[in-house]
């Protein structure tokens, strides 16, 4: 069984949400109030083999009643069940992706069952099937809906670990199989109500004696005498008390990682005709070693007739997710919209993803521009700002060389909802361009000069932090006579004229001239193109900060905290 459309109307906080889902591994990303969760729920609601469900005055958007909660799901890759005519088979539909719910069947159609949950201000859930064609209604059943296989891993999980009513263990065992169950229960609540009877009871008969004393001198007679004894009713033994054990121990009784993992083991096996795994926050409870294992394991394969949804906030579940298993969800307004991942961002996915968490991204088209990201946040909150990860802001770098696609990175990261600032350099022409990113509300902040990083701070720089940045070079790579190497290789000057004086070498080839060389140096030797070393170049940033104020690095800097600080 396979979900394949959700609409959502009135239902906590989505007033709206209208979602075509192409795959079946969903993975749900966003922040803490986009309604993640919220989607997990309506999609057990709507599927949920219970024929009640907790509803309140709460769970209507705003809590107003008057518009009453509509969850529809088309589903397809049915149980063979339901599909038969004297079940749902006259309410068949057909479904495709490019044309959705339609009533005449078209190649490469599958079947597909409209399944509609309603509530009103009375909180009576209704459940009902669809026919596209007529507009026809029939109730459907909570056990024809248990057919479906639908499972949330929640706050609820350790009823799974029994064989009580609706249990997840119940299922996999099969209600013919535990028929005689109750019978054996209701024996063993009878012998040990006898056993207790039989029982010396000494200290209780004896409180029982003095008790029946006291209550007749209060007018109270009893009418064969007071005795202890077991309450039928105490002790009445169900289906629920019998759990699974590991040897003696309740399994429920272990942490919450391996119960959450126990229960997802038998909901995966429970149907054989498919199902659809619902968890929320994935994380809770493992180890990052059991998270990645568990989402391989929970990935449906070709064969295989089921889903999985799963809501994370684990940058460590969000890398072993193919980008197209990733959705961001927003929601403005009431309207909630699910955003699938683009491929071209597989690198950003695996190399950086924590990236999906934030709420706002700096997309460094270099290693050199986030590591100086980070000295800033550093500074920035010496100043008494707070920290860049309190306000939401996550640096990210290409995790490839050159940064060439660092735009493309910035536009697929603004079409999917994030605020996003590129911070790179104007020495090549961007892909998309600066205005097309622009276009998209990308904030843009390039060097001036069409020049690269280490060029524009050796250009903005005072002299002195010239040759500190030489300096700096040396101390990272260690070999100072390969660092002025490459300065003389930009300088163009012989053996017997070249000096590593940076004044000398100002009289002879001019000040702006030096300045360019030594940066082109940096760049071209990749001094600092490593996000540590990027980060020292930033300290030394910090230290001239006053000194570039009004420089074009000073300003663009500028820029970009007023950007994080918006």
């Amino acid at each position: 069984m396979k979900l394949r459309h959700l609409i959502i109307n009135n239902f906590r906080g989505i007033k709206e949400l209208d979602w075509v889902v192409p795959g079946d591994m969903v993975c749900l990303i966003g922040s803490g109030d986009s309604t993640k969760t919220t989607i997990l729920d309506a999609i057990e609601y709507v599927l949920s083999p219970r024929w009640n469900l907790p509803i309140s005055d709460l769970d209507f958007y705003q809590s107003n009643t008057q518009q009453p909660i509509e969850i529809t799901a088309t589903i397809t890759e049915l149980p063979k069940k339901l599909i038969q005519e004297d079940k749902y088979g006259l309410f068949i539909n057909f479904w495709n992706f490019k044309d959705g719910d339609h009533d005449e069947e078209k190649e490469s159609d599958e079947y597909s069952l409209i399944i509609c949950l309603s509530v009103e201000a009375s909180l009576e859930p209704q459940w009902f099937v669809i026919s596209r064609q007529n507009g026809d209604k029939k109730n459907i059943t909570a056990s024809d809906r248990e057919l479906l296989g639908v499972a949330q891993i929640g706050a609820y999980i350790d009823r799974d670990l029994s064989w009580g009513r609706n249990s997840a263990l119940t299922r996999l065992t099969g209600r013919e199989n535990i028929e005689e169950i109750p019978a054996i229960l209701a024996d063993a609540t009878r012998t040990a109500r006898v056993a207790l009877q039989k029982a010396d009871l000494k200290q209780l008969a004896q409180s029982a004696k003095d008790l029946e004393t006291a209550a007749k001198s209060l007018g109270v007679s009893p009418k064969s005498g007071f005795r202890p004894g077991m309450d039928p009713l105490g002790i009445n033994i169900n289906m629920g008390a019998i759990t699974l054990l590991d040897g003696d121990i309740p399994l429920r009784s272990g942490g919450l990682g391996s119960r959450r993992l126990l229960v997802m083991a038998i909901h995966k096996n429970c149907s054989k005709e498919g199902s659809i795994i619902l968890v929320d926050e994935i994380e809770n409870g493992l180890e990052p070693f059991r998270l990645r294992n568990l989402i391989r394991t929970l990935r449906p394969s070709n064969n295989e007739s089921c889903q999985c949804y799963l809501t994370t906030h684990s940058a460590i579940s969000i890398v072993e997710h193919k980008s197209q298993e990733l959705y961001v969800v927003r929601s403005e307004n009431g309207k909630t919209i699910v955003l699938q991942v683009a491929n071209s961002l597989q690198n950003i996915v695996r190399g950086i993803p924590e990236a999906f968490l934030a709420r706002c991204i700096i997309v460094c088209e270099g290693k050199t521009e986030w590591g100086i990201c980070r000295a800033m946040d550093d500074y920035w909150q010496s100043q008494k700002f707070p920290p860049l990860a309190c306000m939401g802001v996550e640096p990210i770098s290409s995790p490839k060389s050159g940064g060439s696609e660092a735009p493309t990175y910035a536009v697929e990261l603004a079409k999917l909802g994030y605020r996003v600032a590129y911070f790179g350099d104007s020495d090549v022409p961007l892909i998309p361009t600066k205005e097309e990113m622009e276009a998209l509300g990308i904030k843009v902040i390039l060097w001036a000069g069409n020049v690269e990083i280490e060029r524009r701070l050796c250009l903005d720089f005072p002299l002195e932090a010239i040759n500190k940045i030489i300096e700096l070079a040396i101390q990272i790579s260690g070999n100072e006579d390969s660092i002025w190497d490459q300065i003389k290789n930009e300088i163009h000057l012989d053996n017997e004229d070249f000096s590593r004086d940076i004044n000398l070498l100002i009289k002879l080839k001019g000040e702006e001239e030096i300045r360019l060389a030594i940066g082109l140096a940096a760049d071209h030797g990749s001094w600092f193109k490593r996000q540590d070393k990027g980060e020292e170049l930033g300290k030394l940033v910090v230290q001239y900060i006053d000194a570039i104020s009004k420089k074009d690095s000073g300003l663009k800097l500028q820029e970009l905290f007023k950007w994080c600080y918006a």
